[in-house]
């Protein structure tokens, strides 16, 4: 009896055993799953936002340097020491105000001389026309005795030649005279430019002598900058040209001033493609208010062609560029609980945002992070937006 008990007992757990369903026997890698089922996909969570449509504002980036329309170098006219030099490098200046003084010593002296040589000129005329008037006194006597037969025709003739002397001593009277008036107008303009004006507004960029320096005509003492009236220049595509007008707006920012937002026209285009860059030089005129905005300022912005009613926008974050290009390349849009791969063409940016040429449709989502996991066809759950969520 206990014979055929212990035998049942083993049967038994043999038959366990071999089913798999014995805890401590050997499990199968296939063990409790259905040959005729698919496994179980894990979904990604993902976020996306919807393709939005609104107002877009065409551009063609520009950059460059702020320049001055008024850059003026103050030269000396007159040669000599630099008596005064009143203003230091940043102050400002309006126009016809006193900056420097050479000293006017030698040239009060010349103008001095100048005056006397112009006396002694008018003297010599005074004298020539007394010597005149006596000429012709003589010539008159001498024709009353020609007529009357006293006197002969020898000695008239040397009445109207002594006439004629004393006309042209006048003349060279006068001529001396004009000559010493000339001298004496120059020697007063070289004592008046002893002093240097201001000739427009401005602020001192550079002071390039100091008091007691001597110097020659022509030297620079200050150097001018007008900061009220500045302009961009920038080079700007060839291929872009035909969209650039006088009179479109620019905006722009410096790294001085961070996200500061300035503004200006475009004020002309050079007539020229430069050979080396392909590119136009475009002057920007700069609305300067308060006079924040310096000489030299680097300079990054947009000028504004037109604006798009109807753009169709993208968060940059969700748009991977093709490997030969940037302008061209793929999003993934959220659609069935798939990810689906879309070909897409940039036709512009700004800041965080694509426009998109086509490709895409108004309110469909895409996918705005995008990791090594995200493939074509792969089983996504949006989970929420960001990433660039378009506003």
């Amino acid at each position: 009896m206990r014979r055929s008990t212990a035998g049942y007992l083993l049967a038994v757990i043999l038959l366990l055993a071999s089913t798999g369903h014995l805890g401590c026997g050997r499990r199968d890698g296939n063990a409790g799953v259905n040959s005729g089922e698919a496994p179980a996909v894990a979904e990604l969570a993902v976020k996306a936002v919807a393709v939005s449509s609104r107002e877009w504002a065409v551009t063609v980036p520009v950059s460059g340097s702020l320049r001055s329309q008024s850059v003026v170098e103050i030269r000396t006219e007159v040669a000599g020491r630099l008596a005064e030099a009143r203003f230091e490098e940043g102050d400002s200046v309006s126009p016809g105000q006193l900056l420097a003084e050479i000293d006017p010593a030698n040239y009060r002296l010349a103008l001095g001389q100048a005056l006397a040589a112009l006396e002694v000129a008018e003297a010599g005329l005074a004298r020539a026309g007394v010597t005149l008037d006596h000429a012709k006194r003589e010539k008159d006597r001498a024709d009353n005795l020609l007529r009357t037969g006293g006197i002969t025709e020898k000695d008239h003739q040397e009445a109207v030649t002594g006439v004629r002397d004393a006309e042209s001593l006048v003349k060279l009277a006068e001529a001396q005279r004009d000559q010493a008036k000339a001298a004496v107008a120059i020697a007063e303009k070289a004592l008046a430019d002893c002093r240097i004006f201001a000739q427009t507004a401005g602020q001192i960029q550079k002071k390039h002598f100091d008091r007691g320096s001597l110097l020659g005509a022509g030297f620079p003492v200050y150097t001018l900058v007008d900061n009220t009236r500045l302009e961009l220049e920038c080079l700007v595509p060839s291929y872009r040209l035909a969209e650039i007008r006088t009179g479109q707006k620019v905006q722009f920012t410096t790294p001085t001033w961070g996200d500061r937002p300035f503004g200006g026209t475009v004020a002309s285009i050079n007539p020229m493609v430069e050979s080396a860059s392909r590119a136009v030089k475009v002057l920007v005129r700069i609305v300067n208010a308060g006079a924040v905005l310096k000489s030299g300022m680097y300079a990054r912005g947009a000028i504004e062609i037109r604006r798009e009613p109807a753009a169709l926008v993208v968060p940059r974050s969700s748009f991977t560029a093709a490997a030969d290009r940037d302008t061209s390349g793929h999003v993934y849009v959220a659609e069935g609980g798939r990810a689906v791969q879309r070909a897409v063409t940039i036709l512009d940016s700004s800041g965080d945002l694509l426009r998109i040429g086509e490709g895409l449709r108004e309110g469909e989502k895409v996918i705005t992070e995008i990791g090594p996991a995200l493939k074509d066809g792969s089983a996504v759950r949006v989970a929420g937006t960001g990433g660039g969520e378009v506003r």
